[in-house]
């Protein structure tokens, strides 16, 4: 191996290791007691591993069902929405030309540009006239509306890398606009489509802004929001505390979905990732 494989490898190493250190060190944490900080943790804590923190997450005194539930519901319906979405303007911006295509196309990746913490005051705003403040839907809307910019690029991009004369031999035989971006097109964009679901997902998910600034009711928490608010009473008796174990348990089975999404779709996730970015 020469000089340079050899350098790469101890690089790429060492780069992996410094990520994955701290997933491997919340994942240790989740084994052990409330109380492992204050006694210092090290390779004696091997011999106070327990499964306490996992068996309280679905215990009732922290109940976490209903905001697992509510997580599922906005990450699906962004996913979907976001798919269904994005695919039909791609398309469109693809391959059905028309006077001003591109100034669309620039005014839907505009939104990129623009912090998100600077349009909580107007989104806040719209959904309260909406009637949608302090719902999932609310959020739903929110969330997938930050994600068409990207999920559109990607789409577009999508498109363009499929050659026209599929399109034309199609329209040939008869088939129509619906027909052909049914049976022709995503088909072939389905890595782009995949990939586009899945950061919706994961969008969906892992949120926590939009769910802190638009939900106020308890029982329509997110999982992320829940997370944040999770505390218990320990050593010090009526005293919120926060309890590291039940808090790293919870983060743990947080990356659970992600992790299994993204490892099932990955091939896909990839190959749509490199091919909406180039044309």
């Amino acid at each position: 191996m020469h000089a340079s494989g050899v350098a790469y490898v101890v690089v790429g190493t060492v780069l992996a290791l410094l990520f994955i250190a701290p997933v491997l060190y919340i994942l240790f944490r989740s084994f052990l007691p409330a109380d492992a900080d204050a006694r210092g943790i090290g390779f004696e804590s091997i011999a106070t591993l327990t499964l306490r923190n996992y068996t309280k997450v679905f215990d009732p005194s922290v109940d976490l069902r209903q905001n697992i539930v509510n997580s599922f519901v906005v990450a699906i319906s962004v996913a979907v929405l976001v798919a269904i979405v994005s695919t039909l303007a791609a398309y469109a911006l693809s391959k059905i030309r028309f006077r001003g295509s591109t100034l669309v196309f620039v005014l839907l990746l505009a939104p990129l540009v623009v912090p998100f913490q600077g349009l909580l005051t107007p989104l806040s705003i719209v959904l309260g006239k909406l009637g949608l403040l302090d719902s999932l839907a609310g959020v739903v809307l929110v969330l997938v509306t930050l994600q068409l910019p990207f999920s559109v690029f990607v789409m577009r991009n999508t498109f363009d890398g499929i050659p026209s004369e599929l399109e034309d031999a199609a329209a040939i035989d008869g088939a129509g606009t619906g027909r052909i971006l049914r049976s022709v097109m995503l088909p072939l964009a389905w890595p782009g489509l995949v990939t586009t679901a899945l950061f919706g997902f994961m969008a969906g998910w892992n949120d926590l802004l939009s769910s802190v600034t638009f939900l106020s009711t308890d029982s329509k928490y997110t999982l992320p929001l829940a997370l944040s608010s999770i505390s218990t009473s320990f050593k010090i008796p009526g005293v919120p505390v926060i309890d590291p174990g039940l808090l790293t348990a919870v983060a743990c089975v947080a990356t659970v979905p992600v992790v299994v999404l993204f490892l099932a779709l990955q091939r896909y996730y990839t190959r749509g990732l490199i091919g909406g970015s180039i044309k």
